[in-house]
């Protein structure tokens, strides 16, 4: 549920064990005693409802559906979606700005002003950021490994036979390409092929004519469809096969802190100002400097000083005792509160200035997008969901989590039919409780969770058959205007 009062953007993660609370924690009931509809998502995911009956979840007393959209990272990554700050937007639209594969609501956010809780970035840059440390789930390029898999090429020669070997132990087998998978795939089971072959220390030693699925003990399957599985028919058991797995690079996800340490700067590089904040709206700053582009569709609320910065990075404005301007199309405007007034004395009409709106994080890694979340709910394998008050409360929830393996895991619970009750409420019956929740992700095979926001902002859509469909709920349904969303994209 999106909150109505705006809290401290300085947060800290408190871990639990699922120990501490199992006198009080509800029951969960295992997915196993659910119905189960599964549907294929386009680069290889799936889209998995559980659904419960009236009480077979939980003491809720409604029916229960738990929605979980898998993906694999080396094919798909996670970018926030946003209205123009200050306001919100349908959270189809967002869906379809983003082309996503699968779409769910996203931070907290304050009712009256519609700001995020937490700094929002993309593409490596700072779009929103509130004053101070956020706390989100930043998304970085790290190398690939056997064990995430490894999507990049391997040439082999093989007698005057040359091909290519797509990548290492990766989820999805299709097209007319041969991948590699060693024991440490994911699964026991191996993607269908058409022809398989084994090899063990530099040899081939077994050929599959109709393919295996059967994972190595030890060195590696060679899996082929389409034409490659015709080229590949040539080869014999006891030929020399010399393999060196690619070098890749894949999306993974950590929970972190980030804050504004962007800044503003004369021609010679000399820092002129830091940006305390991004495109945020607040009834009361105490000090720093707020900078506003055309991500923010108001006027900036009045400085103590103001400047104005022309697209070309000319300063066209400098207000000593602050002023209330319209943002230049491709420019910013820049509000100095409090103790950073003085700052403004540096600006010079007519001179030329560098705006830098970066950001920096508390682990000191480099993300290429980040969005705020609520609380941990999976840990490094381990269940860290609290069970007090408002989290042991069934409602409808919105998670993310994420495993070991490059998958990614986008989850809603909520009643998962419409409830007629003219409009009071029902968009908000049924769901889970927040450490349900966490119970049914480790489930499915996440081994570190967050939640987002939930209650009557907790919403998914996926594109099946081409088309967009909410799937936590029935198409029709009452969908809350939000100001950003995740949405799960392909890389």
């Amino acid at each position: 549920m999106a909150s109505s009062t705006l809290v401290t953007f300085s947060l800290s993660v408190i871990g639990f064990s699922s120990s501490a609370f199992a006198a009080t924690c509800e029951v969960t009931a295992p997915l196993t005693r659910a119905t189960v509809q599964t549907d294929s998502l386009e680069l290889g995911g799936t889209l998995t409802r559980y659904s419960f009956g009236v009480g077979e979840a939980n003491s809720s007393g409604f029916e229960s559906r738990f929605t979980v959209a898998k993906a694999n990272l080396n094919y798909t990554t996670l970018k926030p979606t946003t209205a123009p700050f200050l306001r919100d937007q349908s959270q189809l639209s967002l869906t379809q700005s983003a082309n996503a594969l699968v779409h769910v609501n996203g931070d907290f956010f304050d009712f009256s002003s519609r700001m995020p809780y937490s700094a929002i970035a993309k593409g490596s840059q700072l779009m929103y950021s509130p004053q101070g440390q956020s706390k989100v789930l930043g998304i970085r390029s790290v190398l690939a490994t056997s064990k995430t898999g490894i999507l990049g090429i391997s040439r082999v020669k093989v007698g005057a036979m040359t091909f290519t070997i797509s990548g290492l132990n990766l989820p999805l087998l299709s097209g007319s390409r041969v991948i590699a998978y060693s024991s440490a795939f994911e699964s026991t089971l191996l993607p269908a092929a058409n022809y398989s072959f084994s090899v063990i220390r530099g040899k081939i030693t077994k050929v599959f004519p109709g393919g295996t699925r059967t994972r190595p003990k030890s060195g590696y399957i060679f899996s082929a469809v389409g034409s490659m599985a015709v080229s590949l028919r040539k080869l014999k058991a006891g030929t020399a096969f010399s393999y060196k797995p690619p070098i890749g690079r894949i999306f993974s996800l950590s929970r972190d802190h980030v804050s504004s340490s962007g800044r503003i700067a004369d021609a010679s590089g000399k820092t002129l100002t830091s940006i305390s904040g991004v495109n945020l709206w607040s009834s009361n700053y105490s000090s720093g400097a707020v900078l506003f582009d055309q991500n923010y569709d108001d006027t900036p609320v009045r400085g103590s000083a103001t400047v104005v910065i022309g697209p070309s990075g000319l300063v066209t404005r400098v207000s000593p005792n602050g002023s209330t301007p319209a943002i230049p199309n491709g420019g910013f405007v820049v509000q100095f509160y409090g103790s950073a007034q003085s700052k403004a004395s540096g600006f010079v009409v007519g001179a030329k200035v560098s705006v830098t709106k970066s950001f920096s994080s508390l682990s000191g890694n480099y993300y290429e997008n980040v969005f705020g979340v609520g609380s941990t709910l999976v840990s490094n394998g381990s269940l860290v969901a609290p069970c007090t008050g408002n989290s042991d409360t069934v409602r409808p929830r919105t998670a993310i989590g994420w495993d070991d393996f490059g998958n990614v895991y986008l989850a809603t619970t909520t009643m998962g039919r419409d409830w007629p009750d003219g409009g009071q409420g029902g968009y908000r019956v049924g769901g889970s409780t927040v450490h349900q929740m966490a119970d049914w992700l480790k489930d499915v095979g996440a081994t570190n969770a967050v939640s987002l926001d939930g209650g009557g902002s907790t919403t998914m859509y996926a594109r099946l058959s081409g088309n967009y469909r909410r799937v936590d709920l029935p198409d029709g349904v009452w969908v809350r205007w939000i100001p950003m969303g995740v949405a799960l994209t392909s890389r």
